[in-house]
């Protein structure tokens, strides 16, 4: 059964008003936390009702490669209680991305005061951190398992500390980035929300016919193809679409368009012939990350089809 879809309650945060209001879009939930781990502690325990919790703002870049107006979409939050997965990172940076930003995904680093000198930020680069802040990881742990997502325009980098000349410029390319970042994040909250995820594959024993029978047959919203460009992902995707099912081919989870995502609560996600298993399992590790999974593998189902012996043959 597929599930009930419901629009989700997301809701977004960010420390200073500049941010919130860079953030904001009509029917955006947005709020002003205050800056620091302990006023968003506080924030955290009064938000509103939420479903997805989303934490925008300015950072400070930990690699020199992380230039100011460049865009960190978080994989994962590390602050001194633990760390918290981002698992649909992926979908956000790819969707900045077909918008133009400079996007870099990895760890960020939530600490209780600004990091300066320079020595300081490479001994926190060395730990495989990309940007720092002093907000995210309190509110990250509100979410307690739901779905959450950080996204942070960079404003100063080792080269360019926050009290430093170069700010201002920086400052202002991070402001106009930022002001992007909103509607990819309600673009996000739209798609969260349960899904069942049906997997399925070409056959070894029946090559290529074989893949395209399980494309008709999966019965979704919306076909995801996994595999590099080529004339078998191209008939796999006929296919789904001859049968009346929107379907695209994609290679990695970035390549996933959100807003796609937002009417598809049934998702069939079919390997190619020549798509490796690790490519599958992200994409649905990134559909994870938008609320709660229902997996059937049709793909398994297939396989554990077998022949009698010829001595019990009929």
């Amino acid at each position: 059964m597929t599930p009930e879809r419901r629009p989700a309650r997301l809701v977004v945060c960010a420390a200073l008003g500049i941010e919130a209001r860079a953030a904001a879009r009509p029917g955006l939930r947005v709020v002003t936390v205050g800056v620091g781990p302990r006023r968003a502690r506080r924030a955290a325990a009064r938000l509103p009702p939420f479903d997805a919790l989303a934490v925008t703002g300015f950072a400070g870049s930990l690699d020199a490669r992380v230039g100011p107006g460049s865009l960190v979409v978080a994989t994962e939050i590390r602050g001194p209680d633990g760390t918290v997965a981002c698992r649909s990172a992926e979908l956000i940076a790819g969707l900045l991305e077909r918008d133009g930003a400079t996007v870099h995904r990895g760890p960020l680093l939530t600490r209780d005061r600004v990091v300066t000198g320079r020595r300081e930020r490479a001994a926190l680069a060395a730990t495989g951190a990309l940007a720092v802040d002093m907000e995210s990881a309190p509110l990250a742990a509100a979410a307690a398992g739901r779905p959450c997502a950080v996204v942070r325009a960079v404003v100063d980098t080792p080269e360019h500390p926050l009290f430093s000349p170069a700010t201002l410029t920086g400052g202002l390319a991070a402001l106009r980035r930022l002001r992007t970042v909103g509607a990819a994040l309600a673009c996000w909250g739209a798609a969260v929300g349960p899904r069942r995820v049906l997997l399925a594959a070409p056959t070894a024993s029946r090559g290529e016919a074989s893949g395209e029978a399980a494309v008709r047959a999966v019965g979704a919203d919306l076909v995801l193809v996994v595999g590099p460009a080529g004339p078998g992902g191209d008939r796999l995707v006929g296919a789904a679409e001859g049968g009346g099912t929107p379907a695209l081919r994609v290679e990695r989870p970035a390549d996933v368009p959100l807003d796609r995502l937002a009417a598809a609560r049934t998702v069939g996600v079919v390997a190619g012939a020549t798509a490796p298993p690790a490519a599958v399992d992200a994409i649905v590790a990134a559909l994870r990350g938008l609320g709660p999974v229902e997996l059937e593998d049709r793909a398994a189902a297939e396989t554990s089809e077998f022949t009698l012996p010829k001595e019990v043959r009929p």
